[in-house]
């Protein structure tokens, strides 16, 4: 490392007892190290780091996806051949044409908890950035709820914003499901914020429209 040059994020001790927020345009990097049984020693102190976010953001990848292309490809024939070599475990005898599909390689990058793009913490963070305070404006205009709320009320507000997140980050699942009206209220949370706009608004967006007609259930959206 150059001591010459200013170090704006620095390493710091990792403690996993207390919760680590990730600071607006920034993700979290955990440096975690585990004993070594022949020497009772580690390779290093667990740590972590804030890192930003922009310079690897979706609009980024958009803008160099030709430069990006042979990795991307090379990454997700990676993931393929692990598909493969695990149907081969379980006694497959080959494969038909319809097998053979991009949607199938997220599919299992998702269940791996490769599938950055419907990551936990990622979609949580994209939800405080782009969706919680212009949902919890929208939420207060609905009830009438004034600039200097009770106690109560804040309460109510952070419960029903608390009701979206989770339906949102439960969408890190590739398998997860909404019914209908569902859907429509969460895509209306998407169109209300103006977080449809967002890279990830768009995928979440288009997701809840072809889960339409599924069955699942939640009261507390029915307040949007």
């Amino acid at each position: 490392m150059n001591t010459n040059v200013e170090v704006t994020y620095k390493f710091r001790p990792y403690d996993p007892q207390l919760p680590i927020e990730a600071m607006k345009g920034n993700r979290v990097v955990k440096c975690l190290y585990k004993e070594n049984t022949a020497t009772g020693k580690k390779a290093g102190e667990n740590s972590y780091i804030q890192i930003p976010t922009a310079h690897i953001s979706e609009s980024v990848v958009i803008e160099q996806i030709q430069e990006l292309a042979p990795y991307v490809v090379a990454f997700l024939q990676d993931a393929e051949d692990k598909v493969i070599k695990e149907a081969h475990k379980n006694k497959s005898i080959g494969f038909g044409a319809s097998y053979f599909s991009l949607d199938k390689i997220l599919a299992y990058l998702d269940e791996q908890g490769q599938g950055n793009r419907l990551n936990k913490e990622r979609i949580e963070q994209w939800f405080k950035e782009e969706m919680r305070d212009n949902l919890i404006a929208a939420f207060a205009a609905k009830m009438g709820i004034s600039e200097t709320p009770s106690e109560e009320e804040l309460d109510k507000l952070a419960a029903c914003t608390t009701a979206y997140q989770n339906k949102f980050t439960a969408l890190a699942g590739g398998k997860t499901l909404y019914r209908e009206e569902e859907c429509e209220l969460l895509q209306k949370a998407l169109n209300v914020t103006e977080a449809k706009k967002s890279p990830i608004g768009e995928r979440f967006y288009a997701r809840l429209e072809k889960m339409k007609q599924v069955s699942n259930g939640s009261d507390l959206l029915d307040l949007l």
